[in-house]
């Protein structure tokens, strides 16, 4: 269930995350308040002493309800003779400087009781949906006032006295919005859970459906497809790619049935003339010749596996340790220089074009031999009077012969090992060179393909082999 195991791993992460910022976004806002607040208090404390000094004397009295400033700041004053105006403690007035008290241990109790009392008020609406008076009397900004409120408190000498202004501290917001904060990161655990569960399970479907593939292609049915029929994300983009080698293993599967089936048919004929001439050489009048004959059948047969073995051998990589730098139209001219006079030979004519060299990196050896092969295959199979071109194009390689050619449908399958035509069976060979030529292609990873030759006529094999391969390190 590793599919769900993440699902639910990233929706705790981002549940821990979003608690995490708003810790820090708490943090940021309360010291941003908490600075606007004392900044508050600075320049109120300044304008409530410079009116006592103007007046020359403090007021007689201090109204609870009355007290705030139109930012929500209060003020109470300590006298000379210890009378406290305002509903402050004396207790308060022996600090100096900003602190922050409780509403308990700042308001006197009957006070405390009365700004309760407002701060209600102050979330009330009258019959037309107006807030009421106090509201207005007292603040112009809006805030939430709790029973366990802190207030921020600045206090200093006025004239024979003490002045304290204060007002609701930051630990009110603080508090309120940690308490927003937790009520979202709790309202958003059960949706972010749930998604989390919705998606970790369709993934964990999908992960499921694979492995009940994989399972069936184990047990031998390679037809298995898992690939959607539109490719939305990654774990589609797998299963595409699941079915492309599931494809070749049936290819390949395929493949080695039709091979094991070729090999059957071409030995029974070498294998069946071998018998006969070991049974008929102890009665003959020239065992000699029958012995000559029998050792001729067990080369041929001997022959077929060493090219057998050679095309295997050509299937591991590291042939490619011995990759150089060298002209594909050199490689050519060589093969045109040797071939030409056995074409002749057969009636036919191979001529060479070079419309532009190239220079490729692999084994040169293996190249010749793949050229070779494929001359040798059209001499065979051409006929008399068929013209053979050779052409190099860059790093394009080419043969063209006019003779039969090979049905189109044919064209795959004569590139798999013992596989010939039935025209072809008559002739010498064991259908070797073309998959030779295969093998060899895919060594350099060229592209091989067979088309209809020029005019629809006979065949070309053309042999296109990387541009610009990198030198092999050796």
């Amino acid at each position: 269930m590793s599919a769900l195991r993440q699902a639910m791993a990233l929706s705790l992460a981002f549940l821990v995350l979003l608690s995490i910022g708003g810790l820090v976004l708490d943090d940021i806002v309360t010291e941003e308040f908490r600075a606007e607040t004392e900044a508050d208090l600075r320049e109120e404390f300044p304008q409530i002493s410079a009116g006592f000094r103007r007046d020359g004397a403090f007021p007689r009295e201090i109204d609870t309800a009355h007290v705030f400033s139109d930012r929500g700041i209060g003020y109470a004053v300590l006298l000379a003779d210890g009378t406290v105006l305002g509903p402050v403690q004396p207790e308060a007035f022996d600090l100096r400087g900003f602190d922050i008290l409780e509403g308990e241990a700042l308001f006197e109790p009957e006070a405390y009781e009365a700004l309760e009392r407002i701060f209600e008020l102050l979330e009330e609406d009258d019959s037309d949906g107006q807030p009421i008076a106090p509201q207005q009397e007292l603040f112009d900004v809006e805030f939430e006032a709790e029973a366990d409120l802190g207030w921020r408190i600045y206090a200093g000498p006025v004239l024979d006295g003490v002045l304290i202004v204060y007002a609701p501290g930051i630990s009110a917001f603080g508090s309120d919005l940690t308490t927003v904060i937790l009520f979202f990161v709790i309202l958003l655990s059960l949706p972010a859970i749930v998604v989390g569960l919705i998606f970790g399970l369709r993934a964990q479907r999908r992960l499921n459906h694979i492995g009940a593939g994989f399972d069936r292609i184990a047990d031998g049915d390679l037809s298995v497809r898992l690939a959607p029929a539109r490719v939305r994300d990654d774990i589609d983009e797998l299963t595409v790619r699941i079915d492309g080698a599931t494809e070749k293993l049936a290819a390949s599967i395929r493949q080695m049935s039709d091979f094991s089936a070729n090999i059957a048919h071409d030995l029974r004929t070498p294998l069946t003339r071998l018998r006969l001439h070991l049974e008929e050489s102890e009665q003959a009048e020239d065992p000699q010749a029958h012995s000559a004959a029998a050792i001729e059948q067990m080369d041929n047969i001997i022959a077929i596996f060493a090219a057998i073995q050679r095309i295997a051998r050509l299937k591991g990589h590291d042939r490619r340790d011995g990759f150089r730098t060298f002209s594909l139209a050199a490689v050519a001219v060589q093969a045109h220089d040797i071939y030409e006079a056995v074409a002749q030979d057969a009636g036919q004519d191979l001529s060479l074009r070079v419309e532009e060299d190239a220079t490729i990196q692999g084994d040169q050896s293996l190249v010749m031999q793949l050229l070779a092969n494929l001359i040798e295959n059209a001499i065979r199979h051409a006929g008399e009077g068929a013209v053979i071109t050779l052409k190099v194009v860059g790093n394009v390689l080419s043969l063209s012969d006019t003779g039969p050619g090979i049905p189109e449908d044919e064209h795959d399958r004569v590139l798999d090992p013992l596989y010939r035509l039935d025209r072809s069976r008559t002739t010498a060979g064991a259908g070797l060179g073309l998959a030779m030529v295969k093998a060899i292609a895919d060594l350099h990873e060229a592209d091989l393909q067979l088309m209809f030759g020029p005019g629809g006529v006979g065949l070309t094999v053309q042999v296109s082999f990387p541009p610009g391969m990198a030198p092999s390190k050796s």
